[in-house]
């Protein structure tokens, strides 16, 4: 299967319907032939294999043009209306060619109405209709000006006007279905949007807009799954801002929002893309560093510390500065999350007592 197909599963669903629509038109296909060979068919072997090979040669370009892409350049890529406005012809030219058996080839064309009971709309169902019954009319029409002596006119006109009404019937009830499948589409869409958003919600902090304690639980057990496989280190970053309960007392805890928020935003920014960064809790923040030793996890510290240090709050209160201290602990053979973290949280307690507004290293586990 073509690489476009395999990257939308939208093209291999149309596909797949084609085919089922052509497995139809083959029954058709077989169905006149019998029809044809029982003499029920009036058309001569070369009418016969012209009308058909015409059907087959269009039938072969829809998914022709569905496997190359060429249908998304349609308002309607499942092109519908032009396979259903294809087959109508076809049966309505069969038609002619048919005698005493019509309404056995019209009960075909209601199998190729249902294909478009989910897709097309009140417009779409009424112009195939409107082409059918016209279609049907016209084959009335020849047949009695050329061959009048082996048609029942009234039975014909009966069989037109039943033929009428149930296709108008079937329209209005495609229409109805068509219109339920897309109102289902719209709320499942609604409905993946939602918990895409549930999602969002469950791995994020919500004042600061970064990954929670669990997300960052999670992408730790990740990481460490790797550093196990061999060939691949990290290193963690134990963060929290100093004396910010004292920010909270002095200036309000909407001053503390902004700190946290303006923080957060501080230190994810000076991280590369693949590194991960969540909040623990309060005011502590991890940062995982990937691919990443010691010493690189030291100068990463070093440059989210000096960061924090120049924030200016000075619109949100006067002489209102934070600093943080940073624990650092890169990843050890056969140590746990929980043991990483705890040296990390270790290393960020000894940089609260050495004075606050400095980076530690975690000496290497026993």
């Amino acid at each position: 299967m073509p690489p476009a197909l395999l990257a939308d599963p939208n093209q291999a669903l149309r596909l797949k319907r084609n085919l089922y629509a052509l497995a139809a038109g083959a029954v058709y296909t077989l169905l006149c032939w019998v029809l044809w060979k029982w003499n029920f068919f009036r058309a001569t072997p070369n009418e016969f294999f012209l009308l058909f090979g015409s059907f087959w040669l269009v039938n072969i370009c829809w998914p022709i043009m569905i496997i190359s892409g060429f249908n998304l350049r349609f308002r309607d890529p499942s092109l519908t209306l032009g396979q259903i406005a294809w087959a109508t012809i076809t049966v309505m030219v069969s038609l002619y060619f048919v005698y005493q058996l019509r309404m056995a080839v019209l009960m075909y064309y209601l199998l190729v109405m249902i294909f478009g009971a989910f897709h097309l709309r009140l417009s779409g169902f009424l112009s195939i209709s409107g082409m059918a019954i016209l279609g049907y009319g016209l084959v009335i029409f020849f047949l009695n000006r050329n061959h009048s002596e082996i048609l029942n006119l009234r039975v014909e006109y009966v069989q037109w006007l039943t033929f009428s009404v149930v296709l108008s019937c079937f329209s209005l009830m495609g229409t109805s279905l068509s219109a339920l499948r897309r109102r289902y589409l719209r709320q499942n869409r609604q409905l993946g949007g939602a918990l895409e958003r549930i999602r969002e919600l469950a791995i994020t902090d919500e004042l600061t807009g970064v990954w929670n304690r669990r997300r960052g639980m999670q992408a730790l057990d990740g990481h460490l799954a790797l550093a196990q496989r061999g060939g691949y280190e990290f290193a963690v970053c134990y963060m929290d801002l100093d004396h910010f309960k004292k920010v909270n007392d002095r200036y309000g805890h909407h001053a503390g929002d902004v700190v946290l928020q303006a923080a957060a935003k501080a230190m994810a920014g000076e991280l590369r893309e693949v590194d991960n960064f969540s909040r623990f809790g309060g005011e502590e923040f991890v940062a995982v560093l990937v691919q990443a030793g010691q010493d690189r996890a030291l100068m990463v510290a070093e440059r989210l510390r000096r960061r924090v240090r120049g924030l200016d709050f000075s619109l949100v209160a006067p002489g209102l500065r934070v600093t943080v201290s940073v624990g650092v602990a890169a990843y050890q053979p056969g140590e746990s999350v929980d043991q990483l973290l705890r040296r990390a949280d270790q290393a960020h307690y000894q940089a609260k007592t050495l004075g606050r507004d400095q980076v530690v290293a975690a000496p290497p586990s026993a």
